[in-house]
């Protein structure tokens, strides 16, 4: 339980620090934070930070050994809603139109785990657009782009050309 909250905790660090401090993060956060690296994400990319695995575990360790059981539950909220308001839902980031699209993707080059490989695979990437495109629409197939691309950038890869080249076709 208590890793989960600071998961949900994390993401609220994502967002521009500012904002962060806005938030009345705990001060054991906040100093979590500024030792967190959260690259290849730009500091800005909050939709990045949110799905970037390898900030949010260095910033879970870090909150998990520094701040109390009080301090990550009052943390949890404003992780929520910070992501919430980039367009990724932490629980499940992908909308439900979007979720067999991914799920069913294969790659015959990349391992199944390895996300830096599977964003730079345009034959994998490419059916994963191209079922998006045909399954959401409105504010789903937004936030469907909006992960699938945040989530290939936290991973340092920028599939916007691959998208747009899978979406028009």
């Amino acid at each position: 339980m208590r890793f989960a909250i600071v998961v949900f905790f994390a993401a609220s660090l994502a967002s521009a620090y500012t904002i962060f401090k806005r938030q009345d993060a705990p001060a054991c956060a906040t100093t979590c934070f500024a030792q967190s690296d959260f690259s290849p994400c730009n500091s800005t990319d909050t939709a990045c930070i949110c799905l970037n695995q390898k900030f949010l575990t260095a910033l879970a360790t870090c909150t998990e050994a520094s701040c109390s059981e009080q301090d990550l539950q009052a943390a949890e909220a404003a992780g929520t809603a910070t992501c919430q308001a980039a367009g990724v839902n932490l629980q499940e980031p992908f909308p439900a139109c979007a979720q067999p699209c991914v799920a069913n993707a294969n790659s015959s080059t990349c391992a199944a785990d390895d996300d830096t490989c599977l964003c730079k695979d345009p034959n994998y990437i490419g059916p994963i657009v191209k079922c998006i495109h045909s399954s959401c629409s409105g504010q789903d197939l937004t936030t469907a782009e909006t992960v699938g691309t945040a989530l290939c950038r936290a991973n340092g890869v920028d599939i916007t050309s691959i998208a747009q080249s899978a979406a028009a076709a």
